[in-house]
């Protein structure tokens, strides 16, 4: 077995772990079930990256978000780590071909989503697997408390009944006690180990601040502090308004939402990641498994429906532990609205049965079929088509989804792929007998070799067309006739929202409903939505004290960052001393130690206290050398 330390340095290049993260491999290596809290950023992943490397054999991560078990797939990949991920979006052979590579191959890392862990394929493939590590990812969703449910989540324990000697290993960024517990007892852990790293981030800076004028705030915070800064607005339209309205402020962004085409969601994350643009304006979509550590700013529009999604989102700033900020902006509708938003987002069970009904008749589904079968969905031509609001069929699909009769991801990307079937002598005789076709076997094996006979590769019919000069259809024909013919296996692109139904159609009025369960979670989102409306309403403590209270963090000394706690600071502080350096410094900029020189001797200690209150209240800034200036001046 291979040394933790080792496997570190040797495909991510870092010299030591961070906190937790030896401990947490540690116990996972030497077998035990194991619990890790680790706040956003704390490097969740790497406490089953690592140990897939130390041993033989195979690690299953569970993940539920097909984006993201893609973008780690691929990074895994860059390292020259052999990792696959199984999801809807892939067709039956590939599936196939993945789960034989992962019995017979080298693979290391084996993604899934939780419904592909009840397929009797998968099942009967999983025991033969020299599986080392079972990992669960965004563990909290196995919770009906948490903030995120997935009922599917609570089908992994009868993974475990298949592999009995192989540990598990659950990693969550968010939860609370009470879904602590609950993962653990719902993963029926034996004699497990939970390691949880506190949530307080020494450097990041909460605010409030309450405005009827949110844009021109937004602007002004994002002109005060320097750097990179992400912005969170609600709906695809306020995005879009958000970053026009910082554009015609000479500030430089770009927009983000599941609407804009795949191909350019990439590239604007990518000249964000790259420094290129320097502000993103996006819905919650954005930023699961994102990996910036430089954001200074990042600041809500309006605050979410919990506070464990709030803090997952602020805690986005920062990563590099260099001073950053979160910033939530309310007004005086935010608290009725956010009411609002829960009541409506919990359908009653006439409407679930409505829209249930609805979706059979547009997927032409006759009761009892359909199990299995995944289709895409345009949300807004089936909710025009059937008289239906957007936002109640979107409500509506969310609940269906946590009971488990479908389950429905808002914006998934599979580009095109391809792979040899044929042996190099057939392929080459169907080339000498079938010249038509000979051209485009070529190109595409000059454009992405020979690895096309070992594995799936992308692919962009586009380039191929532009290489032989035929348009973008005509290639797309010809590789779904040679896809037919069974010398190859092409799989188009596939983009846009995505439904699998997970169990057979039924007849909207027997469809099965926990109604009990259903007006349960609905009361549970509601005091949730209480917490978030206290933590904004709150005028008296330490914003990261009450957040780290709500994760049962209760023994925890007042931040001394916050806005709260530099409010009380400034009324502290010596008011005639403050106005003293600022009329200073509005003459000129200065050093810190000339600027003392400019009081008595009695008041140098004084003096620097109000110096430490303006610069972390972003009154004054401070140069790499030392030269203190007024901001605003």
């Amino acid at each position: 077995m291979k040394e933790p330390l080792v496997v570190l340095k040797e495909y991510w290049g870092y010299k030591r772990f961070r906190p937790l993260q030896k401990d947490i491999i540690d116990s996972v290596l030497a077998g035990k079930d194991t619990l890790a809290l680790l706040p956003t950023g704390g490097g969740k992943s790497l406490t089953y990256q690592v140990p897939a490397l130390c041993k033989e054999g195979i690690t299953i991560v569970v993940s539920p978000l097909i984006a993201l078990m893609n973008d780690q797939v691929e990074h895994l990949r860059s390292l020259n780590i052999k990792a696959v991920a199984l999801h809807s979006g892939l067709s039956a052979r590939e599936i196939d071909f993945t789960l034989d590579n992962c019995i017979y191959g080298d693979i290391r890392l084996l993604y899934c989503s939780p419904e592909r862990l009840q397929t009797p394929l998968f099942q009967e493939r999983v025991q033969q697997m020299n599986v080392q590590l079972l990992a669960v990812d965004e563990a909290h969703c196995i919770s009906q408390w948490g903030h995120d449910f997935r009922p599917t989540y609570l089908k992994i324990p009868e993974l475990r009944k298949l592999l009995p000697t192989v540990p598990i290993l659950a990693v969550t960024a968010t939860a609370t006690s009470q879904v602590r517990s609950e993962i653990v007892s719902l993963l029926e852990f034996d004699n497990g180990n939970i390691f949880q790293k506190s949530f307080k981030r020494d450097n990041l800076s909460l605010s409030v601040r309450w405005s009827e004028d949110k844009e021109a705030k937004l602007v002004q915070i994002l002109k005060r502090v320097p750097g990179s800064a992400i912005v969170y607005g609600k709906t695809r339209r306020n995005v879009r308004m958000l970053a026009e309205i910082l554009t015609r402020q000479g500030i430089n962004c770009h927009f983000y939402h599941a609407g804009v085409q795949v191909e350019e969601r990439q590239k604007r994350q990518e000249e964000w990641l790259g420094g290129k643009v320097r502000v993103m304006v996006a819905t919650n979509a954005f930023g699961m498994g994102i990996d910036k550590s430089d954001v200074r700013t990042v600041v809500h529009m309006a605050p979410p429906s919990s506070l464990e999604a709030y803090y997952q989102e602020a805690g986005r700033a920062g990563r590099d532990g260099n001073k950053s900020y979160a910033v939530l902006l309310v007004d005086k509708n935010d608290k009725n609205k956010l009411i609002e938003d829960h009541n409506n987002s919990h359908p009653d069970k006439a409407t679930l049965r409505h829209v249930y009904q609805c979706l059979a008749n547009y997927f032409q589904l006759a009761i009892g079929s359909g199990e299995g079968v995944s289709y895409q969905i345009d949300l807004q031509d089936f909710s025009t088509r059937y008289n239906l609001e957007y936002l109640q069929v979107f409500n509506s699909l969310k609940r269906l989804s946590e009971e488990g009769a479908i389950k429905y991801d808002e914006s998934i990307f599979e580009p095109s792929r391809m792979r040899i079937l044929a042996s190099h002598e057939d392929l080459y005789r169907f080339q000498v007998a079938n010249a038509a076709y000979d051209p485009i076997i070529k190109t595409v094996l000059r454009l992405y070799g020979g690895n096309l006979y070992n594995e799936y590769v992308r692919i962009s019919e586009q380039k191929v067309a532009e290489f032989l000069k035929l348009s973008f259809e005509k290639v797309k024909q010809q590789l779904l006739k040679l896809d037919e013919m069974e010398l190859i296996s092409y799989a188009p692109k596939m983009e846009g929202a995505k439904l699998t139904f997970l169990m057979p159609r039924y007849k909207a009025d027997t469809l099965p409903l926990d109604l009990e369960r259903l007006e349960r979670l609905k009361r549970v989102d509601l005091e949730k939505v209480e917490s978030v409306i206290g933590y904004f309403e709150n005028d008296s403590h330490c914003r990261m004290a009450d957040l780290l209270a709500y994760f049962g963090e209760t023994e925890t000394a007042e931040c001394g960052i916050c806005d709260l706690c530099l409010e009380r600071k400034h009324q502290t502080t010596d008011k005639e001393i403050v106005e003293r350096i600022k009329e200073l410094l509005s003459e000129a900029d200065m050093r810190t130690t000339v600027l003392v020189e400019k009081f008595a001797e009695h008041q140098h200690s004084q003096v620097l206290e109000a110096i430490r209150f303006l610069l972390e209240s972003e009154q004054l800034s401070s140069d790499v050398e030392g030269n203190l200036s007024l901001n605003n001046r």
